[in-house]
């Protein structure tokens, strides 16, 4: 099986990704303001996440994007995102997937549980499918280009690109 998400690079450098072929990724942490409202909205999220680390989160994130404190509770979320046992993700999936799966077409569209569902389909069982929570979701056309900074969380979802590191 394929990862959505590879673990940690030890040698991170900024890229450029260059589309080749319509692409979509996961680049970047979304606003604190939208990553709290999904951790209240979504049970099977916040069921991967201590209860005191989404707390903390949850207070911090009132304060906005720029507060020291928002970002390294950001950081601590995601964290304990990525560190969350198989079998809490694999049991949290199956109920997010089958929950997101039985909405109707209508309550499908553009958002959140199409990306969970396309997720779920090309990388199944993928902890990274949650990512689509935390992460923004970027697609390019042909020739767009996107510039990830050293060490920010990304995961390439379809498409092609062309990739610059810089040193």
């Amino acid at each position: 099986m394929t990862s959505l998400l590879y673990s940690a690079d030890p040698n991170h450098k900024p890229e450029v990704a260059l589309a080749l072929t319509p692409f979509r990724a996961l680049c970047g942490f979304k606003p604190v303001a939208e990553i709290a409202a999904y951790l209240q909205e979504t049970p099977e999220l916040q069921a991967l996440i201590p209860k005191s680390v989404v707390d903390a989160f949850l207070e911090a994130a009132s304060a906005g994007d720029e507060d020291p404190q928002a970002r390294s509770s950001l950081k601590e979320v995601f964290h304990s995102l990525m560190s969350a046992s198989e079998d809490d993700v694999k049991q949290n999936l199956d109920k997010l997937v089958a929950r997101y799966g039985a909405l109707s077409d209508r309550q499908h569209g553009s958002g959140i549980i199409d990306l969970v569902l396309t997720l779920h389909d090309q990388f199944p069982g993928d902890i990274g499918i949650f990512c689509g929570f935390i992460l923004n979701e970027v697609i390019l056309k042909l020739g767009e280009a996107i510039f990830l900074g050293a060490g920010e969380p990304h995961a390439y979802v379809s498409g092609g690109t062309f990739c610059l590191l810089s040193e």
